[in-house]
């Protein structure tokens, strides 16, 4: 696939680094002579200097033959128009995605669709991550929760408690243990992600990620060996864009809501526009405010959104140190992530990751309906439909213990109908079946061509 990226920020060139790794041909627009440069000297890749809607520009980058342009700036508008510029010159196939920061309320809160522009997408990573806090809020288990079709299944990522029974065992042991719709997808140590065997186990100092349905969170909850966490006060720390989009969600789903902002005019305008919230202009990284905050049991829940990675992380680890229930940092160096687990951090956030889980199915070939990342690009779960005539036979006709899949993946669950469950080495699947697959990067290619 050919794609074309305009604006090499940090989304725009983590987006054209992942994708040259995947071994798409691509090409990045950036205005910045001197960003256009250094990019130029470190990726395997067309960089041209000059405006994304420039259609002079768009065709040196190539524009003509493109699959797909993302529009990924830091303004909307120039998103939305070298879209539609890019749509004019290129081919008829060309598909369009652009990044717009508050596309639940642009142009005043008008409801306006990609169709509506004439494009293929509107992403918003701000709004994504948004989603993903709520919804690890609403877990009452320490980790991170993220919701997969339509929130039909979920993924858990959390470390277990020295108490928890799914430790040290193997997984085959333990099989017993879990309620009966819950897998061991994938665990997250020291040398990064793993697809487990029956024969793998988890350790105190490793992170899990586990596959199950809504109704089995409780359950999980309890065999991780950790406290529970019912989140009301939450206390937000930096409300740039994304904290506004993150405090607008939170609003809406009726928590209570405390929000710190250094930058004074910032706060005074996130306070015209909340209603619900109470708006502090403070230095949120202060640690006897935060030990005020949290020893007094004055919140819940600590979300720390500030832009310096580092600054965010060590806040987020204080923040847990003091006792704060649940601990959601904003840091887009997911190099990190380990460290900020082992502190008991419950969930990193990042933009970059965040941007490309919303568009990896515009990119993936094949019969990929949606994409999540897990780690540093090191593995993902992918979101398949099965084929009426697959290429291999077997696909439909043996159980999936006796199907060679992939090294480094593994068939977690199954949509069919409107009926979930956790697949097992007995499913069969059925065409039409929506599969979500579990697997590493270096197996993603031949996962997913087994569903063509």
């Amino acid at each position: 696939m050919y794609i074309v990226i305009v604006g090499a920020g940090e989304v725009g060139s983590h987006l054209a680094r992942v994708f040259v790794s995947e071994g798409h041909e691509v090409a990045v627009i950036e205005q910045d002579a001197e960003l256009a440069a250094r990019l130029d000297a470190s990726l395997d890749a067309l960089v041209v200097a000059g405006s994304g809607v420039n259609p002079a520009v768009l065709r040196q980058a190539g524009v003509k033959r493109a699959d797909l342009i993302l529009a990924v700036t830091a303004g909307d508008e120039v998103n939305l128009i070298a879209c539609m510029t890019a749509r004019k010159y290129g081919p008829s196939s060309l598909r369009a995605v652009a990044r717009v920061r508050q596309a639940r309320h642009m142009a005043g809160g008008l409801s306006l669709s990609a169709g509506d522009l004439g494009l293929d997408a509107l992403v918003s990573p701000e709004e994504s991550i948004a989603d993903s806090i709520e919804d690890t809020l609403r877990f009452t288990g320490s980790g991170e929760m993220r919701e997969l079709a339509g929130g039909a299944l979920v993924l858990v990522g959390m470390s277990l408690g020295p108490d928890s029974p799914l430790i040290h065992e193997t997984l085959a042991q333990i099989r017993e243990d879990l309620p009966k719709d819950c897998l061991v997808a994938a665990i997250h140590g020291a040398e990064g992600v793993r697809i487990p065997s029956g024969d793998d186990r988890i350790q105190e100092d490793e992170r899990a990620v586990f596959l199950t349905l809504p109704a089995h969170l409780t359950e999980l909850a309890i065999l991780s060996g950790n406290p529970w966490h019912y989140i009301k006060r939450v206390l937000l720390i930096g409300c740039g864009n994304t904290g506004l989009s993150v405090a607008r969600e939170l609003e809406n789903q009726g928590f209570s809501l405390t929000i710190v902002e250094k930058d004074k005019s910032r706060a005074e305008y996130v306070a015209g526009l909340l209603e619900k919230s109470m708006i502090l202009n403070g230095d949120g990284s202060d640690p006897d405010f935060l030990r005020e905050r949290i020893e007094e049991g004055k919140i819940d829940a600590a979300l720390v959104l500030l832009k310096d990675p580092e600054k965010s992380l060590l806040v987020g680890i204080f923040a847990k140190s003091l006792g704060a229930g649940k601990v959601v940092v904003r840091c887009d160096k997911l190099a990190y992530e380990e460290l900020a687990g082992s502190h008991g951090v419950d969930a990193i956030i990042s933009q970059k990751r965040a941007m490309t889980d919303s568009i990896a199915r515009y990119v993936r070939r094949g019969r990929v309906k949606s994409a999540m990342l897990l780690g540093e690009h090191e593995a993902e779960v992918m979101n398949l439909k099965v084929p009426e005539k697959p290429a291999e036979p077997d696909l439909l006709l043996k159980p999936l213990k006796d199907l060679k899949f992939p090294p480094g993946s593994i068939i977690g669950a199954v949509i069919r109908g409107a009926q979930p469950f956790i697949a097992d080495g007995e499913t069969i699947l059925r065409p039409g079946d929506d599969v979500f697959v579990v697997c590493l990067e270096s197996a993603r290619a031949e996962a997913e061509a087994v569903f063509n």
